[in-house]
């Protein structure tokens, strides 16, 4: 019987401290979203993350990575950032055309020289890269979780799936399923074409983001667990205590107050397609403290009606505009 998979808790990342030793930000998942990463490792499919941008959704595979595998994280945690132009095999493999073109002027009396190749390493696994080719994200994952000896099963972030167009998901679902893939354009040793294959114990664990710029296939999404990151589920108060421990209670009160009042306003007022965010909120935090005396209990959040900072908060002429205008809402005690 195999042994049990380590499970992520969601505590590597609670304070500066312990952050620090793996060059990450503190990161505190909602019990509902590290329920999500563990039910995705128990079944072992990849886990679709949705959520208003800057919620955390891409920090969440470096936190799980950083508590499976510790301070050398980064040799088993793979990112792909899908763009616009991402095809499905840029996160497979990748051929330098361009490279064995330039050799083809000089070599052209050797076609031997030209082939495209990957060679094993001492464990007979391909190396990542080979001779005009590489593996991307996936193909690295899938390779390493052949390594002997690994604890868990390596970590990939596909970080805003619906970048792409909309067949990039689909195109994916074989990969996805069988955990296999083959490279028609490289041969091995022996002539025949390369098979990458994952480790079926050790499959990589994959957190896909997306920001809901279109919608995603019904067979994609069949194969996926997933998770919506509620903002009221997100603990404001103790992930800036985590971040900002000098300041006192009452100041993280109140600063955390103030922000979800100006979320409110915006939303409610319908004028701005930006709403303010926790990504937002650390930066806003991040000058009070600077500028603001050791110790202090409370300051003016507002000025004129308008928020302290708010180059830090609002990111357009619409939600500056609602702060401009004379406030009818029942502002936080």
């Amino acid at each position: 019987m195999p042994a049990p998979i380590p499970l992520y808790q969601g505590t590597a990342l609670l304070n500066k401290e312990a952050s620090k030793k793996y060059g990450l930000d503190t990161y505190l998942p909602s019990p509902n979203l590290v329920k999500a990463v563990q039910l995705a490792q128990l079944l072992k499919r990849p886990l679709l993350i949705k959520g208003e941008p800057g919620c955390g959704k891409s920090r969440l595979a470096e936190a799980v990575a950083a508590e499976l595998f510790g301070e050398n994280f980064r040799d088993y945690y793979f990112e792909w950032h899908v763009k616009s132009s991402s095809k499905a095999q840029h996160g497979l493999y990748s051929i330098n055309h361009l490279q064995r073109l330039s050799d083809a002027n000089i070599k052209s009396d050797n076609a031997k020289n030209l082939e495209i190749s990957l060679d094993k390493d001492a464990n007979g696994n391909y190396n990542s890269r080979g001779k005009y080719i590489e593996l991307g994200a996936l193909g690295q994952a899938f390779q390493l979780s052949n390594q002997p000896g690994l604890i868990s099963a390596p970590v990939v972030l596909i970080d805003e799936v619906d970048k792409a167009d909309i067949d990039f998901p689909n195109d994916l679902l074989l990969e996805l399923d069988r955990m296999e893939f083959s490279i028609p354009e490289a041969k091995d040793a022996d002539g025949n074409t390369i098979t990458i294959r994952a480790n079926k114990e050790f499959r990589p664990l994959f957190i896909i983001t997306s920001n809901d710029e279109k919608p995603l296939p019904p067979a994609f999404l069949r194969r996926c667990m997933f998770h919506y990151i509620d903002f009221e589920e997100i603990q404001l108060p103790e992930i800036v205590k985590s971040n900002y421990a000098d300041l006192t209670d009452a100041l993280i009160k109140d600063s955390v107050t103030n922000f979800k009042y100006w979320r409110k306003k915006i939303a409610e007022r319908g004028t701005s397609n930006k709403n303010i965010s926790t990504s937002e909120l650390l930066d806003w935090i991040k000058l009070i403290n600077f500028y603001t005396p050791l110790g202090t209990e409370k300051i003016n959040m507002e000025e004129d009606g308008v928020p302290i900072y708010h180059q830090a908060l609002l990111k357009d002429v619409e939600s500056i505009q609602i702060f401009a205008k004379k406030d009818t809402m029942d502002k936080p005690a």
